[in-house]
């Protein structure tokens, strides 16, 4: 049972991370990026790329990586989202999720089919508890993941940029009135939600190898903990994806494996059926 609980966390925790790239957009221009996981899948591809054709260290790699992905971000938004400011949300919506497969097929036709292998940066000898076993890769996880959760926590809510993007996503026009400069605020929230979707990846590649499918799973478990967390709430979030890898985990092990993927949903449907709005969403009421 430990060990199972310690992998659910280790899951659990790179949900939490995939959904708060898709709450750094959402919080800026309230739109939905369905492309997440797409991104997640294409950094672990350039990683792999850069480790076994450029024979790079593997933290080496993984820098460079984070760095071609956040360029990557800045392209992502041109495409998807500038065209279509100001037009109907949905619209966007649509286009993100277009992206994605179009990402999927490019990464196919280049890299093709077979999955790819990619080291992890640690090669620790596994801890030992007698009762669960860590290994380096999972605590190193675990590490960059807490790292990770915090910055974005206090980046959102204790700083200039953090309160920027609140202005922006609640009133763009007045937020250029009072001095936002609300293109590069959305700017800086594409490029940070492409380098959480690329350490998401490569956090958990390692484990479970690069194919070009991985990402749409992987998005829309990111999209479920939003949702069971309540859409927009950085703490739900995390608390929503702790649950769902240890629901995911307890699940296989003592139920089925063949559903796995089917608990995320199944949880979806339950919290909105009991909380639509989240565990912690709140009630925001609207004039019309």
């Amino acid at each position: 049972m430990a060990q199972t609980i310690v992998d659910g966390l280790a899951m659990g925790i790179i949900y939490a991370v995939v959904a708060l790239g898709m709450l750094l957009i959402f919080n800026a221009v309230r739109i939905v990026n369905f492309a997440q996981g797409q991104l997640l899948m294409v950094g672990s591809y350039f990683a792999v790329t850069f480790v076994t054709a450029l024979l790079l260290p593997t933290w080496l790699a993984y820098l460079l990586t984070i760095i071609v992905m956040a360029v990557f971000g800045v392209i992502f938004m041109f495409v998807t989202y500038f065209p279509l400011r100001g037009k109907p949300p949905y619209l966007v919506i649509l286009t993100t999720i277009a992206m994605g497969i179009v990402l999927e097929n490019l990464v196919l036709i280049y890299w093709g089919p077979l999955p790819r292998a990619l080291p992890s940066p640690v090669s620790s000898t596994p801890l030992d508890l007698g009762v669960l076993v860590i290994s380096g890769h999972v605590l190193f996880t675990f590490i960059v993941t807490t790292v990770l959760l915090v910055s974005q926590y206090l980046l959102t809510t204790k700083t200039l940029f953090g309160l920027m993007m609140q202005a922006t996503s609640q009133d763009m026009v007045m937020a250029r009135l009072v001095g936002v400069r609300v293109n590069y605020t959305i700017c800086g929230a594409f490029v940070l939600s492409s380098i959480f979707a690329t350490i998401a990846g490569l956090l958990i590649t390692p484990t479970f190898l690069a194919e070009t499918t991985m990402g749409t799973m992987l998005g829309l478990k990111g999209f479920v903990v939003s949702v069971i967390g309540g859409f927009g709430n950085i703490p739900g979030a995390i608390i929503g994806g702790i649950l769902l890898g240890l629901l995911e985990m307890i699940g296989a092990r003592y139920l089925s494996s063949d559903f796995r993927d089917a608990y995320a949903f199944i949880a979806l449907i339950a919290v909105l059926f009991i909380y639509p709005r989240g565990i912690f969403g709140e009630k925001i009421s609207e004039r019309v």
